[in-house]
């Protein structure tokens, strides 16, 4: 390891942290034994969401208001005065405007900018809307020395739309499991059954509003379908009718959802649009089978038929999916999916990739 005296200071900027944001700082703290210490400026409510809180700056952001994006200036603005950084790591559009703000500073730290999906994901490229988001984070992005893309759909997209900056991909990555990892306790009446899984968000981008009626469709087809639900609605969201079959089990704690994946037969997730869910290499590394919809390249991150399957999204194509599943099947690729885990989805990967990209903004300054 580094002599403390020759550690680099990164400080991650995070106008929000729930979900995959906050999530990725945990994973930016595998950068440790490369000789980096790691800073992160994020909402003081966000904070829960880390495994390690050390070196937070909080600030109370409570919603999107230009009160609270003011807080968050200010809090990176105090962080940058207080801790010296290095290496900034941007994250998320409206950490675009602390890049702004640094560069109009006239402070060319190496700095690095990751969308977690981009936001044009959620707009119509050609829609007023959209023009303005592609303008935005096209523009912005290209202040950075470094744009980290967490998939390969991320950068296809952000090349589609002619993104600025020099652009490279180091996929998302998860902590391995505990050993003494013990199923959840489904209920399995027969050894034909099949217990599927969900988890996150009841939102739009989810997809659950298209997987319920497919699955209550292919249900009667195939009564040994069962359904688990993971997550709940955020942001004003309502929870749905459940048809029959389907289990809902509400927010998990961390440490709870390695139960869930080693009990599932399969994990599906029917998003519209993503960047890497971090769903797929936690499903992974308990062996459990991914099946994912055709969105956002989300089939690159599996091999079909053999650690899991893509479907187009859309609702024949999933009923006929569904129906066609086999457990025994399904239990054959456990094995496959494990090794992907252990070839594509560790921290030291990550850590690896992410210190080579480090020391080269470095070498380049």
């Amino acid at each position: 390891m580094p002599e403390s005296s020759s550690r680099k200071r990164i400080l991650s900027l995070c106008e929000t942290a729930l979900g995959g944001v906050g999530r990725y700082q945990d994973s930016l703290r595998a950068l440790a034994p490369h000789g980096y210490d790691l800073n992160i400026v994020m909402p003081e409510e966000d904070a829960r969401i880390l495994a390690d809180r050390t070196g937070v700056i909080g600030f109370r952001r409570g919603g999107r208001t230009l009160g609270a994006l003011g807080r968050f200036l200010r809090a990176f603005r105090t962080a940058r005065r207080e801790i010296r950084p290095d290496i900034y790591v941007f994250n998320s559009t409206f950490s675009l405007l602390a890049l702004l703000a640094l560069r109009a500073m006239g402070d060319r730290s190496p700095a690095l900018y990751c969308a977690h999906a981009w936001a044009i994901s959620n707009y119509d490229p050609a829609s007023p809307k959209g023009r303005i988001v592609r303008a935005i984070e096209g523009r912005l992005s290209g202040l950075a020395d470094l744009v980290v893309n967490v998939s390969q759909g991320d950068l296809a997209l952000a090349r589609r739309h002619g993104y600025r900056g020099r652009h490279v991909v180091v996929e998302n990555a998860v902590t391995d499991r505990a050993p003494d990892t013990a199923p959840a306790p489904f209920a399995r009446g027969s050894e034909d059954e099949i217990h599927l899984l969900f988890v996150g968000r009841f939102d739009h981008q989810k997809g659950l509003d298209i997987l319920l009626p497919a699955f209550a469709s292919a249900r009667r087809a195939g009564p040994h379908l069962h359904l688990h639900l993971v997550g709940g609605p955020v942001r004003g969201g309502v929870t749905p009718d459940l048809p029959e079959g389907v289990t809902m089990h509400g927010w998990q704690p961390p440490e709870a959802l390695n139960g869930y994946y080693a009990a599932a037969d399969a994990l599906i997730v029917p998003s519209r649009w993503e960047g890497l869910p971090l769903i797929v290499p936690e499903a992974l590394r308990n062996g459990t089978p991914v099946l994912v919809s055709d969105r956002s390249d989300m089939g690159a991150l599996v091999a079909s038929g053999r650690t899991g399957f893509v479907f187009a999204l859309e609702p024949d194509a999933l009923v006929g999916m569904l129906a066609s599943l086999d457990r025994h099947a399904l239990q054959a690729m456990r094995g496959p999916a494990r090794q992907s885990y252990e070839n594509r989805f560790t921290l030291e990967r990550f850590a690896r990739e992410m210190a080579v990209h480090l020391a080269e903004l470095e070498a380049r300054r």
